[in-house]
C-alpha cells in the first residue's frame, strides 16, 4: 500500500501535472497506440508493480479510450528571435525551471513563457573582482579649439562693451544737442556756382559783439570750418571784418554789416555771393558763451608778450569784467610770457586785441590760434567739462543745424581732430589794398584771387 501511495504523494508529480493512472488500468493503456509526442514504451521498459496480497482487490474502473487527436501543429515565425527557440531541449519538457535561477512555469508547454535575457555579441565581457578596472581613454582635444572659443569670447565681449559705450555716448551727445537754441533757416540768396563738394563740410563760426543774449550787435568773427573727408584736412578759414563786399538787397557796405542786417542767414548769403564758397550750416555765439567754451576745457596756454598782457588788461577793465558781473580789477595779468595760461574773460580779451601788431589780420590770426587751443583740449575732454558745456554755453549757442545733422556731426567729431590742419586769411596777402569809403576804412579785395585760393585750400 505504501509503494501504491508513493506515486501519488509525489510533489514532483503534482509540480509537473502528471495523472495517476492504477495498476489495474495500465494493461489498457499499454495495448492502444501511442501518441505521437510521447515515445513508444518497450515490454522491457514497463514498470512492474507487485499484485497485492493482503488487501481485497478492487473493482476495475472503466475509463474510455481517449480520443486520439492530432497534434496541433504552430506555425513557425519568420522572426530570427523567435521565442522559445526551436530544438532547444530544456523546452521541449513538459516542466520549465530549474535550478539556475529560472522561475518554475505550469501550464500549457506552447503558450506564453517567461522571457529569456538576451545575449549580445557586442556587450563586453563581465569583469572579475580580481581583475583591475579598465581605465577610461581620454578624448583628444582638436587643436586651435581652446583658442578659437577664447578669441570668439574676446570678440563678444568687447562687442557688448562697444554696444554699451556707444549707448552711453549717444544719450549724452543727444541730451546735449537738445539744448542748443535751433534757428528755422529762413529765406536765402542763394549762389548756384558756389564751390560744393560732397567730401567736404562747411560751418560758419560767427561771434558776434553783442553783450547780452537779446542783443545781436555785428559779426565780430567769421571763420569758415571746412572739414574734407577725402584728404583728412581740417581747414580753418578767417575773413576779415572791414571786406568791403556786396550785401545781397542791401549793397556794398563792410562784411560785418551783414549780421546785423539780416542775422547769420545773410552772412551766409553774402560770403557765397562774393568768394564763391557754398555755407549751408552756422554755429552763433557771443561774448559770454565764449568766454564759457574755454572756461569749460579749462583754459588755453599761449606765448603772449607783455604789450598783448596790457592790451588783455585794458580790455577787461573796459568791458568785459562788466559783461561777466565781476569786479574791474579781478582776473589782471602781471606781464606776459611763454605758455601764460589764460580762463575764458582773459582768451576773450586776447582774441578782441586790435590795436597790437598789424591790426585786424593779427586779430584774426589770434582767434585761429584760440579756437585750435580749444580744439585741442576737447580731446582731452572730462565729465566735469561736458557738464560745464551743457550748463554753461550750450544753452546761448545758436544753430541752424538739425538734430541728425549735429549728432552725426558728434560722431565724425573725434575722428577729425586728429586730422591736419591749416590756417587761412581771406583776403590773403597781396590780394586786397586799403581804402576809405564814405569816412569808413575798408579792404578792397581782388574776389577771383582769393576764390583760387579758397579753391586750392579746401577742396583740392
Amino acid at each position: 500500500m505504501a509503494d501504491r501511495n508513493k506515486g501519488k504523494n509525489n510533489n514532483d508529480n503534482r509540480n509537473t501535472q502528471t495523472v495517476y493512472i492504477p495498476p489495474e488500468a495500465r494493461e489498457y493503456y499499454d495495448r492502444q497506440p501511442q501518441y505521437p509526442h510521447q515515445p513508444q514504451q518497450s515490454q522491457h521498459s514497463q514498470r512492474q508493480y507487485p499484485s497485492p496480497t493482503q488487501q481485497p482487490q478492487q473493482p476495475q474502473r472503466q475509463y474510455p479510450p481517449p480520443a486520439q487527436q492530432p497534434r496541433q501543429q504552430y506555425p513557425q515565425q519568420p522572426n530570427s528571435n523567435q521565442y522559445p527557440p526551436q530544438g532547444d531541449p530544456y523546452y521541449d519538457q513538459p516542466y520549465y525551471g530549474d535550478s539556475y535561477g529560472r522561475q518554475p512555469y505550469y501550464g500549457d508547454p506552447r503558450g506564453e513563457r517567461p522571457r529569456r535575457r538576451k545575449h549580445y555579441d557586442d556587450q563586453p565581457p563581465r569583469r572579475r573582482p580580481d581583475q583591475p578596472r579598465p581605465k577610461k581613454k581620454k578624448k583628444k582635444k582638436k587643436r586651435g579649439g581652446g583658442i578659437s572659443r577664447f578669441l570668439t569670447r574676446l570678440l563678444l565681449i568687447l562687442l557688448i562693451l562697444f554696444l554699451i559705450l556707444f549707448g552711453i555716448y549717444s544719450c549724452t551727445a543727444l541730451s546735449l544737442i537738445k539744448k542748443m537754441n535751433h534757428v528755422e533757416t529762413g529765406s536765402r540768396t542763394r549762389n548756384g556756382s558756389a564751390l560744393s563738394d560732397s567730401s567736404v563740410t562747411n560751418v560758419l563760426l560767427i561771434g558776434t559783439d553783442g553783450r547780452t543774449e537779446n542783443e545781436s550787435g555785428r559779426s565780430d568773427t567769421m571763420m569758415l570750418l571746412s572739414m574734407n573727408s577725402s584728404s583728412d584736412t581740417i581747414t580753418l578759414t578767417s575773413f576779415m571784418r572791414d571786406c568791403y563786399v556786396e550785401i545781397p538787397n542791401y549793397g556794398w557796405d563792410k562784411l560785418n554789416a551783414s549780421y546785423s542786417y539780416g542775422g547769420a542767414d545773410l552772412v551766409m548769403d553774402t560770403i557765397e555771393h562774393n568768394f564763391g564758397v557754398r555755407i549751408d550750416n552756422y554755429v552763433s555765439v557771443n561774448f559770454v558763451s565764449f568766454a564759457n567754451i574755454v572756461d569749460a576745457v579749462g583754459g588755453i596756454d599761449v606765448d603772449i608778450s607783455d604789450a598783448e598782457a596790457q592790451e588783455i588788461n585794458t580790455i577787461l577793465q573796459a568791458e568785459v569784467n562788466e559783461i561777466m558781473g565781476d569786479d574791474v580789477l579781478d582776473d589782471l595779468l602781471s606781464g606776459g610770457g611763454s605758455e601764460i595760461h589764460l580762463n575764458g574773460k582773459q582768451a576773450l580779451s586776447y582774441a578782441r586785441i586790435r590795436y597790437i601788431g598789424n591790426a585786424d589780420f593779427e586779430r584774426t590770426e589770434r582767434q585761429r590760434r584760440v579756437i585750435e587751443l580749444v580744439m585741442d583740449k576737447v580731446t582731452g575732454f572730462s565729465p566735469s567739462a561736458m557738464m560745464n558745456i551743457s550748463t554753461s554755453v550750450l544753452p546761448s549757442v545758436d544753430t541752424n543745424m538739425s538734430t541728425a545733422q549735429l549728432y552725426l556731426l558728434s560722431l565724425r567729431a573725434p575722428l577729425m581732430l586728429g586730422d591736419d590742419r591749416q590756417q587761412i586769411q581771406i583776403p590773403s596777402d597781396g590780394t586786397y589794398y586799403g581804402d576809405n569809403i564814405n569816412g569808413s576804412s575798408v579792404l578792397v579785395v581782388d574776389f577771383d584771387s582769393n576764390y583760387d585760393i579758397i579753391k586750392n585750400n579746401i577742396y583740392d
